[in-house]
């Protein structure tokens, strides 16, 4: 197949916390419900994979099968993106980094990043944790005193948190974020409301031993961050992350027309407004792949867009 750029369609799994808000927000098709949170990039083999549009491929086999469209130094695909918009707070939860959940659970670590596109005014997240001790942690946790352990944070619009593997978090009810995370799907649960598993009638599980093994104590998670843009060629551009091994994020906006150089390959996926990227139209909620190599994009209409890119270790 010859190399181009080409629309990545999203991933949907129900979820308890989920309904019908982010299907109207995006205008995204499912029968799936009820929705909360959308994968716009994830190349999970057997499990989560967005379709490749124009082709009969998942994402996981267009990385496999085409790897000149992506030069990156990973087996899988390294960065996943999803956009979550929740009717009901997240489980209060923790990734482990690549070393633990390789000997435990047999996959990567997952840390991940958000910019919050939109909050309420009583918007908040939970992000991290006021215990000074690992034994302190155990004990408000086994008893249940979540108001002592659980520290929670005003959500600012347009704000980056940095969520590195151990640090506690969750976002809450009608909090809309863009995430970028490793590309992986491995969560330890401490505390979840006692909500029921609709299919099963039971209480979704927890993972208090594994989160006591991998939390980050004490707590020094530093919170929401302001990045201030700069101009540059018809583009509003908010440079978040360029991390080697891990992934790259910026948010590009244009009035009416704009150009950008790209170093590398990169998921565009567009959060408000339509136009094109090098003529192709694209729309909000809509993902494409720049495949390595197309160095120049011509953006047209205006456009809200992140750009999730990977650079390799020794690059």
């Amino acid at each position: 197949m010859k190399k181009q750029i080409v629309k990545i369609l999203p991933f949907f799994e129900a979820r308890i916390w989920g309904g019908k808000r982010m299907l109207e927000t995006f205008n995204y098709q499912t029968d799936s419900y009820p929705i909360g949170e959308v994968y716009n990039v994830v190349a999970l083999p057997g499990a989560a994979d967005c379709p490749v549009a124009g082709t009969n491929l998942t994402l996981s086999q267009l990385y496999t099968e085409y790897p000149d469209w992506f030069n990156c130094d990973t087996e899988e695909l390294p960065i996943r993106v999803n956009l979550l918009d929740p009717l009901a707070d997240l489980s209060v939860q923790l990734h482990p980094d690549d070393a633990y959940a390789l000997e435990h659970d047999n996959s990567r670590g997952k840390p991940e990043a958000w910019v919050i596109l939109d909050t309420p005014a009583d918007g908040k997240i939970e992000f991290g944790h006021h215990a000074k001790t690992k034994e302190e942690f155990a004990e408000w946790a086994q008893s249940g005193e979540w108001g002592k352990l659980l520290k929670y944070l005003p959500a600012k619009k347009d704000h980056f948190i940095d969520i590195p593997a151990g640090t506690l978090h969750a976002i809450n009810r009608d909090v809309l974020t863009y995430n970028i995370s490793r590309n992986a799907d491995l969560t330890y649960r401490l505390y979840d409301y006692g909500r029921v598993e609709p299919d099963t009638g039971e209480e979704r599980e927890l993972h208090l031993d594994k989160v006591l093994e991998n939390v980050l104590v004490p707590d020094t998670s530093e919170g929401f961050v302001w990045i201030e843009p700069y101009q540059r060629d018809g583009c509003e551009i908010t440079d978040y992350w360029d991390e080697p091994g891990l992934y790259s994020l910026s948010r590009i906006k244009t009035e009416t027309q704009g150009t950008y150089r790209l170093a590398r390959f990169a998921f565009i996926t567009v959060v408000e407004g339509a136009g094109t990227v090098n003529d192709i139209a694209i729309s909000k909620g809509e993902t494409l792949l720049v495949p390595a190599g197309t160095e120049h994009l011509e953006f047209t209409g205006a456009l809200d867009m992140f750009v999730a890119s990977y650079k390799n270790e020794e690059e």
